[in-house]
């Protein structure tokens, strides 16, 4: 117990340098409060494992990302309910693999208590704002979510948030100990480089769709939104392109079992994707849909892939780190923001309306995205020892 007091209280300056001098300091455990890197075991049903993974399959993405970057001899999690002694014998520092906390929904008072309870070390990254646009910094905020985020900073040498637009937010809330580094996922790969080739349009085959219609109503223009999903989807089903799906349950359902358990919600998407007959859309998401809990698998599918196009970031990040072309369809703030930052290729809702898919993707450089990410993963390093751990790059 001595031991792990000093280790919190050491300045964090000198740890890094001696892990850089070369004496081997113990690898932590970490208690990891945040995205999942699993959905658990293989044989649970899609119901189970959906609320494993948060509700949202990209959510993978930035828990994994973070489990094969950082070093580690024990990586996972009790309860936030035990008692904290027991959780700071067993645990050195809690990592929080973070998504779009900011925001009016999400009352995170739970998670405050613990972290200031349990009182160790913290490294948060992957922390974003969602906002339909920047026109106003977010104001409405829980007090119990602001608190949670003030007190992981105070356990912190930095917080690593999304973007610029997260950085705004949390200055106005007077937390200024911000690295603007992205999310995890976009440095899965440990590689110090990313290249992702154009080719000529009319060389691209198996093409495939990252829509949603959950994506409408936080969006900056809901109308225009439900227009470019309704677009995406048909186009999808005309082509036959795979259309790859993150956080919609009912039809997460359907492909497991074909069954309609959740008709009025099918109902809703169906009439937004433009389908008179409910048989009909659960027919085209049977013949297109494709959903992943593993992301290896997602990955290793992805690969074979010639371009993906959509409104989900990380189905797009999941292409890019395999090389695989992809253009994100920028709807709010939380895409917008990181977007900008990694300079991913991204049109706008009225450019994915009025153009055509070859037309968006002759306006992607991705020269400027594998340059980029040379500047930007040095950065992220850069930020995890300034916070003190250990990783894999």
């Amino acid at each position: 117990m001595h031991r792990l007091r000093q280790q919190r209280t050491m300045n964090p300056s000198k740890l890094i340098f001696k892990r850089r001098a070369g004496i081997d300091m113990q690898k932590e455990r970490f208690f990891v409060l945040g995205a999942n890197h699993r959905a658990g075991a293989d044989n649970l049903s899609y119901q189970e494992r959906f609320k494993i993974v948060g509700r949202n399959t990209g959510n993978l993405l930035i828990g994994n990302g973070l489990y094969r970057q950082l070093q580690y001899v024990k990586w996972g999690g009790a309860s936030i309910a035990d008692p904290p002694k027991h959780i700071r014998q067993n645990f050195d520092r809690i990592v929080l693999p973070s998504a779009n906390y900011l925001n009016r929904h999400f009352d995170l008072s739970a998670w405050a208590r613990f972290v200031k309870s349990v009182d160790l070390p913290c490294l948060m990254v992957g922390l974003g704002a969602q906002a339909p646009d920047n026109k106003n910094v977010l104001t409405d905020i829980p007090k119990g979510t602001i608190q949670f985020i003030k007190e992981v900073a105070e356990r912190s040498q930095s917080i690593g948030v999304r973007g610029s637009y997260t950085a705004d937010v949390l200055k106005k809330l007077g937390i200024d100990k911000i690295d603007v580094v992205g999310c995890p996922s976009f440095y899965t790969g440990l590689s110090g480089s990313l290249h992702v080739a154009k080719r000529s349009f009319s060389n691209i085959h198996n093409i495939a769709v990252t829509g949603s219609s959950n994506v409408i109503p936080h969006s900056y223009d809901p109308r225009l939104a439900a227009q470019v999903e309704l677009k995406l989807f048909r186009m999808a089903d005309a082509g036959n392109f795979a259309y790859v799906l993150q956080s919609e349950l009912p039809e997460i359902l359907y492909l497991e079992k074909a069954e309609m358990s959740r008709k009025l919600a099918m109902k809703r998407s169906a009439e937004i994707m433009g389908y008179t007959s409910l048989d009909a859309y659960a027919a085209t998401i049977r013949r297109i849909g494709k959903v992943f809990f593993d992301v290896q698998e997602w990955f290793d599918w992805i690969r074979n892939r010639g371009f993906i196009v959509g409104t989900r970031l990380h189905g797009a990040v999941a292409a890019l780190l395999q090389g695989v072309p992809a253009l994100i369809v920028c709807h709010d703030m939380r895409t917008r923001e990181m977007c900008e930052l990694m300079r991913f290729p991204h049109v706008s809702l009225s450019a994915a309306r009025d153009l055509s898919l070859e037309e968006m993707y002759e306006q992607a450089d991705f020269q400027a995205m594998n340059n980029r990410y040379v500047f930007m993963r040095s950065k992220y390093v850069e930020f995890l020892e300034k916070n003190g751990v250990r990783h894999q790059f």
